[in-house]
């Protein structure tokens, strides 16, 4: 397995490099006129220079549209020498053509990015430090635990924006179906339900698990490495039992066996049609459950996640981030803070279900109001609930894309019955520890 996580990490860089390359040829092509037409700013009334801001989101427009102009517009009154240029890109789309405008030297001002991508760019020296540029000490108005998610070798790279914790989503019916009254509290209750649900029917799954080792480890108090050396530290009894777990799930039939080729949504899709007993969402994804399956939507009730004793749950974060060549860092940490205080994230969160990353915000009552949509609601409740203790576990250390994708193919070559726990672990553990030795000679 080593052998080949080191040829496929070659073959990726190979096609980095060549693609950065190529980046810089087009981009160049440009980069003149596009500087020259810098240099010429527009001046306000007064004659002293406008400022442009050029801010990069991801997948906001349209629905978000008339929130983030006004926004735009109120920090632009508040800031009479500044213009924000605002572009809205897919999610699929955001890293390439930011790693192309970094390569070119032409990168935009203000990104939104998720924190996996924000400290990878961290660790190949493409972002300015927040920690830096956080002279007022704003740090202390967020949640210290999603403030952190995006830290690399000390400093923070990231401004926190909005989050999502997931909950249990389940099908009434399907575990009535099953003999269930209640869902389950922990893994041997969801080993129960997915066996149960197969003998009953087997055109019906309990369990579609969304496996990602960072996630799973870190609910398990698992530690992935040593901090003062990055060396490899999970190969535990938790972690083995854990992959054990999963690989038992797939060779007796519990769950489809398209569940790490289709991932999250393979698990939807079959939550939507009916099919499949137990999903784990953030709240916001009942909104598209009651559009496309409102049937389903009818039968579906929420609880807390059944992982972790002691409460630890996974956070997704979107964020703001700073490219390091940036032409107005100040500027940017200034829009960032505006975008993310206590008060637009609350206007924020009143258009859509997703949780703050400011202390304030949360306590507002609002939250406790909820509504009025009762299931949408109590999802609010638990995923609030749990925000104190989520986690982004996103790797903060160098090459973390290699060293979560070395987690990956061990989590594959386990539940495919190509290697027991230990061995995948193991060797899991050697390829780790190539990939941070080589990180430390890069540096």
């Amino acid at each position: 397995m080593r052998k080949s996580f080191l040829k496929n990490s070659l073959k990726d860089e190979c096609r980095s490099f060549f693609f950065i390359i190529a980046a810089i040829a087009v981009i160049g092509l440009c980069c003149g006129s596009c500087r020259l037409c810098r240099e010429e700013d527009p001046r306000t009334a007064d004659g002293n220079p406008i400022i442009q801001l050029e801010v990069w989101t991801i997948a906001l427009k349209p629905k978000f549209t008339g929130y983030m102009e006004k926004l735009f517009a109120d920090f632009e009154h508040a800031h009479r020498n500044i213009k924000i240029v605002w572009t809205d890109l897919p999610q699929q789309n955001i890293m390439t053509k930011l790693m192309a405008s970094v390569a070119g030297d032409v990168p935009p001002d203000l990104v939104n990015l998720t924190t996996a991508n924000a400290v990878f760019l961290a660790g190949h020296s493409s972002l300015a430090s927040v920690s830096e540029l956080d002279r007022d000490r704003r740090s202390k108005e967020y949640f210290p635990n999603i403030w952190n998610a995006a830290a690399y070798k000390g400093e923070i790279y990231a401004v926190p924006w909005y989050v999502s914790t997931r909950v249990l989503i389940f099908n009434r019916n399907l575990l009535k179906e099953a003999g269930f009254a209640a869902p389950p509290a922990d893994r041997a209750g969801v080993y129960a339900l997915a066996e149960k649900m197969r003998e009953t029917n087997k055109a019906h799954w309990g369990f579609f698990p969304v496996i990602r080792l960072l996630d799973d480890f870190g609910m398990l108090n698992v530690r992935l490495y040593e901090p003062s050396t990055k060396k490899a530290a999970f190969v535990t009894p938790e972690a083995v039992g854990l992959l054990n777990w999963y690989a038992e799930l797939y060779s007796k039939d519990l769950v489809p066996k398209e569940v790490l080729s289709e991932g999250y949504q393979g698990a939807l899709e079959r939550y939507k049609q009916g099919t499949l007993a137990l999903l784990e969402a953030g709240p916001q994804v009942l909104l598209q459950i009651k559009s496309d399956a409102p049937e389903v939507y009818s039968h579906t009730d929420v609880a807390p996640l059944p992982w972790s004793q002691e409460g630890t749950v996974p956070a997704a974060v979107m964020n703001f981030v700073i490219p390091r060549s940036g032409r107005h860092k100040e500027e940017a940490a200034e829009l960032a803070f505006f975008i993310t205080n206590w008060q637009n994230q609350l206007a924020f969160d009143r258009e859509v279900p997703l949780l703050p990353s400011t202390l304030k915000t949360a306590e507002d009552a609002f939250f406790a109001e909820g509504r009025g949509e009762q299931l949408l609601d109590k999802a609010m409740s638990i995923s609030l609930k749990q925000l104190v203790k989520a986690h982004d576990f996103s790797l903060g250390i160098a090459r973390s894309r290699e060293l979560e994708r070395c987690l990956k193919e061990a989590a594959e070559t386990v539940i495919y019955g190509q290697s027991s726990a230990e061995t995948g672990l193991q060797s899991a553990a050697e390829a780790w520890n190539e990939i941070v030795s080589g990180a430390a000679a890069d540096e």
